[in-house]
């Protein structure tokens, strides 16, 4: 009775598997995914971080003077798995600086230690000078603006701030002759009183010059320092250091799973071992290199057991220090940059989701870099998204996930996760700016990061074994992909295209719905038709990006634009959708719908180009222009505003194409919002003056020879 009673269950779940497996549809086969969900552990990418960065330590000597540990253990554990050409790249950098000792005392009105590295290895900020010194503490509030230090005389004081360690630091060492300063700036001051932030006092170049000293202290900390200095107290500090600086070198462990000889084509792995060597992140992004690893471990092991193909292209593996170990290899290896055709980077990948009250976000390219690859990771990343996490309507097979993806000692949260806009600020924008297609995983918000906390007690081995599935089918499908493959990839991009031109006519539909008055309409309909333009036109590109996968890219590019004719055809039927109701609205407010009339404003911005001076091409930043603005003056700070801070990065390689003003606020209109034509023109004006950029007028177009007309032939007289 039981055996039949099982076997009725099994019976009647076979077709709602069926009916499951058929909805959530990966780019992969089912039967792959399902091998890597098995082989993949969490537990493993949590020992490789235990291994890495076990807690924040204290660097010894040795480790500047030969390799340092996160190198060796990297390539230890490449050479265990498997991996081929596994090796230690260095690169000459700027100075390293190291502390060997570092104390904070209260000397009066009692004897307290306040900070130790052994304790909180980043209290003390990168750069300080070697020095036993005590002083009496001043507080300055926030210690960024002059009006901070009226009336307070700092000369030979330790000042206390909450500014920034480098901003505290210029401005009352460096100006004002402090002997050294106390920055409890916080990231997120509601995370708790006792977080440390790791910072520095100056720039690695210029740490040998350092005279003076700076310590991060918590926020608690400064605030008990503040109350007793406030009820009148003096209050003596002793800061102890010993430091010294080493020839600067960077380290990149750089490992190859080969293909199978069928493709010249290469795919690149990143995560950055490094920030720095003070900082010791396990999130950020330890977990990024930790989870790397075993993604490749994975896909060796599949391949050996024939659950996956052998890959056609090259895989490598760069575990860096961020950014400028990226730009330094690429630089080196030109002729393996020329055979990447995409990236995948990794960056702070193992954090408790519901720990840290965040999501696994993976962040599209820009418009300004359409890419097919973007549409793959999202597929990926929707398949395990969806299997993780109980959905009613399957409720008749489990009150469980469809199919879990979950560690032995891990987390049973739900898969949070979200796909979301471009952001810079990691090594997938130096892929990008040499012409190399990338998208970036992270786990947001992280309450901990760049910060004392940032400890691998705070990381999910769960996280990891999601990321590691994730990341390793998207891997996969990039190395092995043949002509089948690729022709996935092409109709995952011309299907999500369609829906991203709809939500673009949704946005343009609401500035038409939105519109308070009448005089706002014609406003209205024109950025509408824009964004379904611009969105139709970034599709194009997405398109025909996918011709890189086939095994004859030029051909399959020609065979790809065929289809480009029909994306025009569909822009225009919802072009025709908007005027509808753009015609509902007019007659709504008793007026004459017509259509867009370029105004002289326009017309001239359709004349001018705007580019940065010598050709200079922009990149793919993320960090805008905060060292500039402390410059400016408060009416040069308003019209750098006037351009929002989440467009600069595209209008800085927009400035690089050689485009007209109009066209670049066109672009940046129908990527984002509405951006008003005045406010780009303050905005380009300020930069024209700053010497970052200049006008030019566009050259007419030229205009056709006109054909001549043929002679006429003299009628003959008929004598």
């Amino acid at each position: 009775m039981k055996r039949l009673a099982l076997t009725i269950i099994a019976v009647i779940s076979i077709p709602l598997l069926f009916t499951q497996e058929r909805e959530d549809r990966a780019l992969l086969s089912w039967k792959q995914m399902t091998a890597i969900i098995n082989e993949a552990s969490g537990e493993r990418a949590m020992h490789h971080v235990l291994e890495l960065v076990p807690y924040p330590r204290v660097r010894t000597r040795a480790e500047y003077r030969g390799h340092f540990r996160e190198s060796e253990v990297m390539e230890r554990l490449a050479s265990e798995y498997g991996y081929q050409n596994v090796e230690i790249e260095s690169f000459p950098s700027s100075p390293s600086w190291l502390a060997s000792q570092a104390e904070l005392w209260m000397v009066e009105p009692q004897e307290r230690k306040l900070y130790d590295i052994n304790d909180i290895a980043v209290a003390v900020c990168s750069g300080s000078a070697t020095g036993d010194v005590a002083a009496d503490l001043i507080d300055v509030g926030n210690g960024a603006r002059s009006q901070d230090y009226a009336g307070k005389e700092v000369k030979g004081k330790i000042v206390l701030g909450y500014a920034g360690a480098s901003t505290l630091y210029r401005q009352a060492v460096t100006e004002r002759g402090a002997i050294g300063v106390l920055s409890y700036s916080s990231l997120r001051p509601d995370v708790g009183s006792t977080q440390v932030l790791s910072q520095s006092i100056l720039s690695r170049g210029e740490q040998e010059k350092s005279t003076g000293f700076g310590w991060s202290v918590s926020p608690g900390t400064a605030q008990d320092l503040a109350r007793r200095l406030g009820q009148g107290e003096i209050i003596k500090l002793r800061s102890i250091i010993k430091s010294e600086t080493f020839p600067g070198e960077m380290e990149i462990v750089h490992a190859v799973i080969p293909g199978d000889g069928s493709s010249d084509q290469a795919v690149a792995i990143s995560a950055h071992l490094y920030e720095g060597y003070i900082k010791q992140g396990a999130n950020d992004d330890n977990s990024g290199c930790a989870m790397t690893l075993e993604m490749g471990r994975v896909f060796m092991r599949l391949v050996q057991e024939g659950k996956l193909p052998r890959p056609k292209r090259d895989i490598h593996f760069l575990w860096v220090p961020e950014i400028s170990g990226t730009m330094a290899w690429l630089n080196k290896h030109q002729d393996l940059k020329k055979r990447m055709i995409a990236d995948l980077n990794f960056d702070m990948e193992g954090l408790g989701l519901s720990a840290g009250s965040s999501q696994w976000v993976m962040h599209r390219t820009p418009d300004t870099f359409p890419t097919f690859l973007n549409d793959l990771c999202a597929n990926i990343l929707e398949f395990i998204g969806e299997l993780n996490r109980e959905r009613v309507r399957y409720r008749s097979v489990g009150y469980q996930f469809s199919l879990p993806v979950v560690a032995p000692n891990g987390s049973r949260d739900p898969f949070y996760y979200i796909i979301d806009k471009f952001y810079g600020a990691s090594d997938h924008v130096v892929y990008m700016n040499q012409g190399i297609p990338s998208v970036m995983f992270v786990t947001w918000p992280d309450p901990y990061y760049h910060s004392s906390q940032d400890t691998p007690d705070k990381l999910d081995s769960t996280m990891f074994k999601r990321a590691a599935v994730v990341g390793t089918a998207a891997m996969t499908f990039l190395a092995v992909a043949d002509n089948v493959m690729a022709a996935k990839a092409t109709a995952e991009a011309l299907a999500r295209g369609a829906e991203r031109v709809g939500a673009a006519e949704r946005k343009g539909l609401s500035y038409l719905a939105d519109c308070a008055n009448s005089d706002a309409l014609a406003d209205a309909y024109k950025e509408a038709r824009n964004a379904i333009q611009h969105q139709s036109a970034i599709e194009k590109g997405v398109l025909t990006s996918s011709a890189v996968l086939y095994k004859d890219p030029a051909e399959a590019q020609k065979r790809l634009a065929g289809i480009e004719p029909l994306v025009d055809q569909r822009a225009a039927a919802l072009l025709n959708e908007v005027k509808a109701f753009y015609e509902i609205k007019a007659q709504q407010y008793g007026i004459q719908p017509a259509e867009p009339v370029i105004t002289e404003v326009e017309s001239k911005a359709l004349r001018t180009i705007a580019e940065r001076p010598g050709g200079q091409q922009g990149g793919f930043g993320g960090f805008g222009f905060r060292p500039a603005m402390e410059r400016l003056s408060a009416e040069e700070r308003a019209a750098m505003n006037k351009a929002p801070s989440h467009m600069t990065s595209e209008l800085n390689i927009l400035l690089g194409r050689k485009k007209t003003v109009m066209e670049i606020r066109n672009f940046l209109s129908g990527e984002f919002e509405p951006l008003e034509l005045p406010d780009l023109m303050d905005y380009l004006r300020l930069q024209e003056k700053m010497g970052s950029l200049k006008f030019s007028e566009k050259p007419e177009d030229p205009k056709p020879t006109p054909t001549p007309k043929p002679a006429k032939e003299k009628k003959r007289s008929k004598n």
